[in-house]
């Protein structure tokens, strides 16, 4: 990701700009963590919160 995290405007979450191959690379790690094979998530979150932040990813897409 190759510019600064910056607060979204009208949210409560940061964002940042990326290509659509950063986004695409992004997306398919979430995929993996989600719902691959991966036994270890990140420290500190569950696949769930992954799930979720996937789901709301897609959401906002209107995937």
């Amino acid at each position: 990701m190759r510019y600064e995290v910056v607060p979204a405007a009208h949210a409560s979450w940061h964002q940042l700009d990326v290509t659509a191959g950063e986004f695409a690379a992004a997306r398919s790690a979430l995929v993996e963590l989600a719902y691959g094979t991966t036994r270890v998530m990140p420290a500190g979150t569950s696949r769930l919160e992954i799930i979720d932040v996937l789901e709301e990813l897609d959401r906002q897409l209107g995937r």
